[in-house]
């Protein structure tokens, strides 16, 4: 949603013409969400970093703007949630980099010493790895290692 591309001629008034930001690449400024077309096929890490360089390039264009404080009094609410406004990140490139810290740094942790039942069905004392699973895990790596070395 690029502000300066209004079709009503009244929402635009002469500081948008005077603007460091008028004629630059408006993906700078928006927020790439998950279908949008620059952003196809990326992960959200990637997608997240991907943003955040382009809003570090636009708030330097952003910071000698003639415009700068007429730029954030005439945002409206979605303006300040999709698009860069004064040399802030957008809110919507805000709450999905919280929502993908909190998801993230949520790992349950394994070794809290409550028993459990691993995926193949071991019962596990204190929580932990599978000793079982472990085991088996590390013959079929030897066997691999032996097989490649052409030692049977």
């Amino acid at each position: 949603m690029n502000p300066f591309l209004s079709l009503d001629p009244d929402s635009r008034s002469d500081w948008a013409d005077r603007a460091n930001c008028k004629g630059k690449a408006f993906e700078l400024f928006e927020y790439q969400e998950v279908d949008s077309p620059l952003a196809k096929d990326m992960k959200t890490k990637t997608r997240l970093q991907f943003n955040y360089t382009n809003f570090e390039l636009a708030a330097e264009i952003c910071i000698e703007c003639p415009v700068f404080f007429e730029c954030g009094e005439h945002a409206t609410e979605d303006d300040k949630y999709w698009t860069v406004r004064q040399g802030e990140p957008p809110g919507r490139f805000s709450q999905e980099k919280e929502a993908y810290e909190r998801k993230v740094k949520y790992k349950p942790s394994r070794r809290d010493g409550e028993d459990r039942i691993c995926q193949r069905g071991h019962f596990v004392k204190g929580g932990g790895r599978c000793r079982e699973c472990k085991k088996a895990t590390n013959q079929r790596h030897r066997a691999r290692l032996k097989a490649a070395d052409g030692v049977e």
